[in-house]
Order: structure tokens, then C-alpha cells, then sequence
């Protein structure tokens, strides 16, 4: 009797480390796309032209 409790015990531990470990697998390289830098997403969200200066700025100093 003592023998199926503690083989129930190691087979349910076993068991949840297994699964745990395929989960943090399957987090780790599952695709994500590509992450917007917060340039991108700083030009992105400007929905008026730029000035004279400012082009003039992001030509000389913007890479």
C-alpha cells in the first residue's frame, strides 16, 4: 500500500516538471513577430509633416 501512494506522489511530481518544463519550452520559441523600437513607433504615430527644422534635424543628427 505505502509502495502505490509513494509511486502516485513521484509519478504526479514527475509529471508536473515534465509539462512545466514543455510549457517554458514552448514560451521561449514560439514566434513573437518583430518588436517595434519606440522610434519606429515615435515616427509611426506622427500623422503631420514635419517642419523645416525638423527635417533638417533628422537629416543631420538621426541615424
Amino acid at each position: 500500500m505505502r509502495y502505490s501512494i509513494m509511486l502516485q506522489i513521484v509519478g504526479i511530481i514527475t509529471f508536473t516538471l515534465v509539462s512545466t518544463a514543455a510549457l517554458f519550452a514552448w514560451l521561449q520559441n514560439r514566434d513573437i513577430g518583430q518588436p517595434k523600437t519606440l522610434e519606429k513607433e515615435i515616427l509611426d504615430s506622427k500623422s503631420y509633416a514635419l517642419t523645416e527644422e525638423e527635417e533638417e534635424w533628422e537629416e543631420n543628427y538621426v541615424i
